[in-house]
């Protein structure tokens, strides 16, 4: 749709009912510049419950963020940021998402280019506390600021990550009371390079009552010590349903230690609770590659 059809929308469409309007998505720079001009034009939009920006850059959060907090039904969120934001921009984001009273669903996607690059540090304050129930972040997430993340949201239920990764630096880890997640029931996560130890302790803290476990996990043993992952299991996930991991490493000259540490999950453990395993070997041009997944997972 062009600008000038847009505008003729908006005026003759979208402005007289817009008080019977549910879901509204912005997705070209002028639709924003138009409906945000000024800020509080959002607030015409009083029955507004899903907002869906879909690559928008990211000045016209900062300005309309404050008037969100102020309709009422608004409840679904979904964000696509645009290039030209900053690590400082992003933490703003993901603040002013905490302060919005009503918000349930939430997805952010955001994209670093540059492999080399940092991953976003974020520093949550103790009054972002959210109702958010779903949360879905695509995009490269530190995990230093994975616990800090998780204790913010104490009705959280459903969590996804596609990309969570070991910061370059030790940040100094901030100091939370303890917080049962006794709603979250779903977590799908994919590593790049995680410490497991510090993962682990996440888990024993904040899974208690998760039911389905999907992990991508990649070039680190530590993920697949079955025995390890057993006692975790039966000490601090008592209702897992499904644990579903898919892990991809070297196996080179590691070839018999690699087959010994997966058939460790042939054990009796895994199979009474109907969770299987295979592998299998990447050889063409002579690929040294391996993946350990599990089969119907969702059974």
């Amino acid at each position: 749709m062009s600008k000038v059809n847009f505008k003729d929308y908006y005026q003759n469409i979208l402005l007289p009912n817009r008080n019977q309007i549910k879901v509204l998505r912005l997705s070209n720079p002028f639709t924003t510049d138009l409906i945000f001009s000024p800020p509080r034009t959002i607030l015409n939009f009083v029955h507004l419950e899903k907002l869906i920006f879909d690559k928008v850059q990211i000045k016209y959060f900062t300005k309309v963020f404050c008037h969100l907090k102020e309709l009422s039904k608004l409840h679904s969120l979904t964000i696509s940021l645009a290039a030209g934001y900053n690590q400082q921009s992003l933490d703003r984001i993901f603040s002013n998402i905490f302060h919005l009273p009503k918000l349930k669903y939430c997805k952010i996607e955001y994209e670093i280019k540059r492999l080399g690059d940092e991953p976003v540090q974020l520093y949550f304050t103790h009054r972002d506390s959210s109702p958010i129930e779903c949360l879905i972040i695509n995009g490269r997430f530190p995990f230093n600021g994975f616990q800090n993340l998780l204790w913010r949201l104490p009705k959280l239920q459903y969590l996804s990550i596609n990309c969570l990764v070991q910061s370059y630096y030790n940040l100094e880890q901030e100091k939370l009371t303890h917080i049962e997640l006794k709603y979250l029931k779903y977590v799908s996560l994919k590593f790049d390079f995680i410490n497991f130890h510090k993962f682990e302790k996440v888990m024993k803290k904040f899974f208690h009552h998760v039911q389905m476990l999907r992990l991508t996990t990649g070039y680190n043993e530590k993920c697949l010590n079955a025995k390890r992952w057993q006692q975790l299991i039966m000490s601090y996930m008592p209702y897992l349903r499904i644990f579903d991991i898919n892990h991809q490493d070297y196996i080179g000259k590691k070839k018999f230690t690699y087959h010994h540490i997966i058939n460790q999950f042939n054990s009796s453990f895994w199979m009474e609770k109907n969770w299987f395993f295979t592998h299998q070997h990447d050889r063409k041009k002579q690929s040294t590659s391996g993946i350990l997944y599990s089969t119907a997972p969702y059974r």
